[in-house]
């Protein structure tokens, strides 16, 4: 016959024990680290065992006042299982529930061990004894006893016995063993929201797959003390069967949001998990079923339970910005989140349909400023994929930002996008640091702007120290981003950090060995210091992974450089053939000329990269060691006066 469970400190199976009190798993005295969530089951289990506990009951009860999915009870099992071992403790009731099926030895609060600590804690009462005489004592002072002989040998049994029973103690405590330090839950600091799986492919909108886990990165990103992963790390996880663990470790978070989302006619299901990439655990799980007809509401919630789950403290204008809603038109929302899914695709035929859905959207709500600040995102990056020249999309970008900033001057996305327009297009470096400073105050944990500010602004006016500590920071908020990674290795090499610069590089192309981009950017780097063998080898891979003429100038100038005068001919050749049937920019050509030293031809080919407004080419001729030969050729000179490089 055992006590009920609430008279149980303890239960002992196997080589385990489990204190219900203490709340605490020992194997073999030793601590076996739960979550909160997970130790619950396994108590709920044990105090039941040898009975089946239905699967409501275990959620209901491990997870009161909580909407969780079945998914999440399924999930901490398995972490259970898996911290028990081999030997098999859990049965599973198929559509029933669980069992504990191992021999259970409860500890009850009679036990010896707890019989001796509460000794310790007893108190030793004295009976009074015969009356003691007063001694006269001066005004103030208590009477003092004059102790006779027997009560002289009572008092010294007395402390024979306290003695006593203190050395009993100390032998006691230090007999026993240490008892399990419970290692704090370490803070979940970096947080990444991957891409929504469908429920099943009938009637399914990848728009919204992706849709909604950016626009969940854009309100949890306003959250200060929380890293979140931004778009363009997540995405290309979209339409791949992920394990979300995995993808947690790949992109170096605490935690990940993973979810499932289906929309049947004007009806949505959602299912959200926010799990513990340490040890697999579910902190906090969402549902709303086929009554769900809200997606405002369900990302309301979703932000707001996540903030809570983390116990995050906000701030007014933090849990304001958590559910902002910049819209209440439905239609134009759904339009808006079909242009961030064709803008992330990061493709010219993408971006232009992204410009499609982010117009239709401010017909639908001419006062929605996330739409216009979607619409400036794809005319500044636009001209990076279609041949079309800056002045065709610059200006239709500044617009779109300025629009942005007048319905909302708090939108840190709209002044990231007007400071690089101001670099790329306006060319006024003291306005576009201004608004990189500014959107660093609003969103000091959006990764593009401190890359942006690092190796635009601050690497072109040779601030090298504040460009590389910024390149470092985006790097941190976004460990797995290839431009990220590659602009701060362009960094080291504006700064004369060669060595730094390949380390860096490298880095880079051991996340993707086949991104060109960082081909050139490492070849660029051993031709700047001088080892043009490697220099060429990297250029040659460049030109075989991409068509770009950037590439073949990028070898056309190492040629003429090492001494190749016929092989920097030809590439210069081909170049000339390509611009008739593409365009090719001016300062391609400046590359090359410089590379077979025709200074003359080259500065021409740089005055007219300068006419073009190609501000992201010839805004770095200061910096770039590849026009080093030039310095000293006045009509140089007298470009480098026009940039403002010298007065």
């Amino acid at each position: 016959m055992s006590s009920s469970p609430e008279n149980r400190s303890s239960y002992e199976f196997g080589e385990f024990r489990i204190d219900r009190l203490d709340r605490v798993l020992t194997r073999d005295s030793q601590l076996v680290p739960l979550t909160p969530k997970v130790f619950d089951l396994l108590l709920l289990l044990i105090e039941n065992h040898g009975h089946v506990v239905g699967k409501d009951r275990l959620m209901s009860e491990v997870w009161p006042d909580t909407f969780v999915e079945e998914g999440n009870l399924t999930q901490n099992i398995s972490v259970l299982r898996k911290t028990l071992g081999e030997k098999h403790y859990i049965q599973t009731i198929p559509r029933r529930g669980y069992r504990f099926v191992g021999d259970i030895r409860p500890v009850d609060s009679g036990t010896e061990s707890v019989v001796i600590h509460e000794r310790t804690r007893s108190r030793i009462v004295i009976k009074e004894g015969p009356t003691l005489e007063p001694v006269a004592s001066s005004a103030g002072l208590l009477p003092i006893a004059r102790p006779t002989f027997w009560s002289r040998r009572k008092v010294f049994l007395l402390g024979v016995t306290v003695f006593a029973i203190v050395i009993a103690g100390i032998v006691w405590k230090s007999s026993r063993k240490p008892e399990p330090v419970i290692p704090a839950r370490p803070q979940i600091r970096t947080i990444a929201v991957l891409p929504f799986k469908p429920l099943s492919n009938e009637g399914r909108e990848e728009y919204l797959e992706l849709g909604i886990a950016d626009a969940l990165i854009a309100r949890l990103s306003s959250i200060r003390q929380l890293l979140v992963r931004p778009t363009s790390s997540v995405r290309k996880y979209a339409d791949t069967s992920y394990d979300p663990i995995v993808v947690g470790r790949e992109l170096k978070t605490d935690a990940v949001i993973d979810g499932n989302i289906q929309r049947l006619g004007d009806r949505v299901r959602i299912n959200v998990q926010l799990i513990r990439i340490s040890d697999g655990s579910v902190l906090w799980g969402y549902h709303c079923d086929d009554a769900c007809t809200d997606l405002f509401m369900a990302q309301d919630s979703i932000s707001a339970n996540v903030a809570h789950a983390l116990t995050l403290t906000l701030t007014d204008v933090e849990g304001q910005a958590l559910t902002k809603r910049y819209t209440n038109n439905p239609e134009a929302y759904q339009l808006y989140l079909k242009g961030r899914f064709f803008w992330n695709k990061r493709t010219e035929d993408g971006i232009q349909k992204g410009i499609e859905y982010f117009q239709l959207a401010i017909q639908k709500d001419p006062t929605y400023a996330l739409a216009y600040v979607g619409l400036a995102d794809c005319y500044a990056i636009l001209q990076g994929y279609s041949s079309g020249p800056s002045k065709e999309f610059y200006p239709k970008a500044e617009a779109a930002a300025r629009k942005a900033l007048a319905l909302d001057d708090t939108l840190a996305e709209a002044h990231a996008s007007l400071a690089f327009c101001f670099w790329a297009y306006d060319w006024n470096l003291t306005e576009s640091e201004k608004e990189f400073k500014r959107t660093i105050e609003l969103n000091p944990n959006y990764a593009t702007v401190h890359q942006w500010y690092g190796n635009s602004v601050l690497s072109i006016l040779g601030r090298f120290d504040e460009a590389i500590a910024e390149g470092k920071q985006a790097q941190e908020l976004d460990p797995v981003s290839l431009v990220i990674n590659m602009d701060l290795g362009d960094t080291f090499i504006y700064a004369r950090q060669y060595d730094k610069a390949i380390e860096q590089l490298q880095k880079t192309l051991e996340m993707d060995s086949n991104w060109y981009s960082a081909r050139l950017g490492l070849g660029l780097a051993y031709e700047s210091k001088g080892s043009f063998p490697e220099a060429i080898a990297e250029y040659q891979k460049a030109t075989q992974l991409d068509d770009d003429p950037y590439a073949l100038a990028y070898l056309g100038h190492a040629y003429g450089a090492s001494g190749d005068r016929e092989s920097a001919s030809k590439a210069l050749d081909q170049l000339k053939e390509i611009s008739k049937r593409r365009t090719v920019s001016p300062f391609s050509f400046a590359l090359v000329y410089a590379g077979l030293g025709q200074n003359e031809q080259a500065v021409e080919w740089l005055e007219k990269s300068y006419q073009d407004r190609a501000f992201a080419d010839v805004g770095y001729i200061k910096v770039d060691p590849r026009f080093d030969s030039l310095r000293a050729d006045a009509r140089f000179a007298q470009l480098m006066r026009k940039l403002g490089f010298t007065s």
